[in-house]
């Protein structure tokens, strides 16, 4: 069979990229409607992105053979530069699933049970703080909660100098990676293999200069056996010869880890209270549930966040060493296909009325075999799942326990691309109309 990619949007790559970082939503439902559930979006560096939504062919994506597709080598769009070479995200085969095995323990269900009550406390002091009856954008409190918990159960830092200086550089990395012109710049020099731009530098810099510290304290540290947070768990890592990870293997992972973990989490969060906020009942359901000990709704809630507003819209796969096969197409070589979320999240047959939010749809049981899939597939699927799903779970149902809300806009919030992830355009404005006296044992 000849190399074909399918058809897609013929406008310059300069514009497709435009639309790509400004009006992305916009851009896969045009698409979708013209060209189907396969389509091609050609963006600069020269990137050519085959977006899949039928879960077939996504299935056959996620258990192709490592050596066929090559997600570390499609990651490397973010750009080597931020999350280093060593990283879990940036390697494929066997090294990805040598490195992989080294880095699962600390996220087994049973180890993450250990961190329930620091982010307990975490969430409670910040919904503390929040005013009573004045307009506030949630989103930045949700980042608060999620890299203050990354701080405390990945890095070990809680309180003090310490970790003012290690929340000061991660806010300014972030506040840089924000813009989408920032990235594409990032992803440009990566592929043109050019110098990294100053202003990246200038604040991954003064980044690293933290991390090694605390990997250096944490190396040091006579209670280093004691500890359970994810850097002291991987500092006392050891390779099949005895050897340590290297303390940039550690800074690589611990970025890496930073990156899945934070803004990601947070942004779903938002998300699950700007749709909350809009849909009183199902506000009010979840919001009884958390006074008890359930937690099916609390699920529903969090399954049906992710799927009509995940935080990222695609999980890219690059093809290596020979064409690939998708369907009736031949994708060449260094083209990548991506299993959109967006799109087969919101599939019709899957899930009537897809752009509804409704818990309810999976409490029916809703089939979502290769057509929810916010955490990838495969054996590439997220590291991290089981920490962020706890970690969603127990604010969200803190948040809804202690304070009642309402939005400051009737209308939904748009969809926009913040980095590389979509949040709400207006950072989820509500307003704290009630606060409960205490948080009952059940939190």
């Amino acid at each position: 069979m000849p190399v074909k990619l399918p058809p897609g949007p013929r406008l310059p790559r300069l514009a497709q990229s435009y639309k790509w970082a400004r009006q992305p939503t916009t851009l896969m439902e045009t698409a979708r409607e013209r060209w189907g559930d396969v389509w091609t979006l050609r963006l600069l560096g020269p990137v050519t992105f085959v977006l899949v939504a039928d879960p077939q062919l996504i299935e056959a994506v996620f258990a192709a053979d490592r050596t066929l597709l090559h997600a570390g080598e499609a990651n490397g769009i973010i750009g080597e530069g931020l999350l280093g070479p060593n990283s879990l995200l940036l390697l494929d085969e066997q090294p990805h699933a040598s490195k992989r095995g080294l880095l699962q323990p600390p996220f087994h269900h049973a180890h993450i049970e250990r961190y329930h009550d620091a982010i307990a406390s975490i969430c409670e002091q910040e919904i503390a703080g929040w005013p009573l009856g004045e307009p506030l954008e949630l989103l930045p409190r949700m980042q608060a909660i999620t890299l203050k918990s990354i701080m405390s159960v990945v890095f070990g830092v809680t309180g003090g100098p310490a970790q003012e200086r290690l929340h000061a550089r991660i806010g300014e990395i972030f506040a840089w990676a924000a813009n989408p012109l920032h990235m594409v710049s990032l992803h440009l020099a990566h592929r043109r293999d050019s110098d990294l731009p100053k202003g990246f530098l200038a604040v991954r810099d003064p980044f690293d200069a933290v991390l090694f510290e605390e990997i250096r304290k944490a190396r040091e540290d006579p209670e280093l056996e004691r500890r359970d947070d994810v850097l002291a768990m991987l500092a006392k890592t050891r390779y099949e010869d005895g050897t340590p990870i290297d303390d940039r293997d550690l800074r690589d992972q611990m970025v890496t880890l930073l990156i899945q973990g934070h803004q990601t989490t947070a942004a779903a969060l938002a998300w699950a209270l700007e749709r909350l906020m809009r849909h009183p009942a199902a506000y009010e359901r979840l919001s009884a549930e958390a006074d008890g000990s359930g937690g099916e709704y609390l699920d529903a809630v969090f399954k049906e966040t992710l799927r009509v507003r995940p935080p990222l819209p695609m999980i890219p796969r690059a093809v290596a060493n020979r064409p690939y096969p998708l369907g009736e197409y031949e994708l060449p070589v260094g083209s990548m296909v991506a299993p959109s979320i967006y799109m087969v999240q919101r599939r019709e047959e899957a899930y009537p009325e897809p752009a509804r939010f409704r818990p309810e749809r999976f409490l029916e049981g809703a089939d979502d075999r290769y057509t929810w899939i916010a955490f990838g597939g495969g054996d590439r699927h997220c590291l991290g799942r089981s920490f962020a799903t706890a970690e969603f779970k127990l604010a969200l149902r803190m948040i809804v326990q202690r304070v009642g809300l309402r939005p400051v806009d009737l209308e939904d919030e748009r969809i926009v691309r913040r980095g590389i992830l979509f949040a709400p355009a207006a950072g989820a404005r509500a307003i704290v109309q009630e606060r409960a006296a205490q948080a009952s044992p059940a939190a």
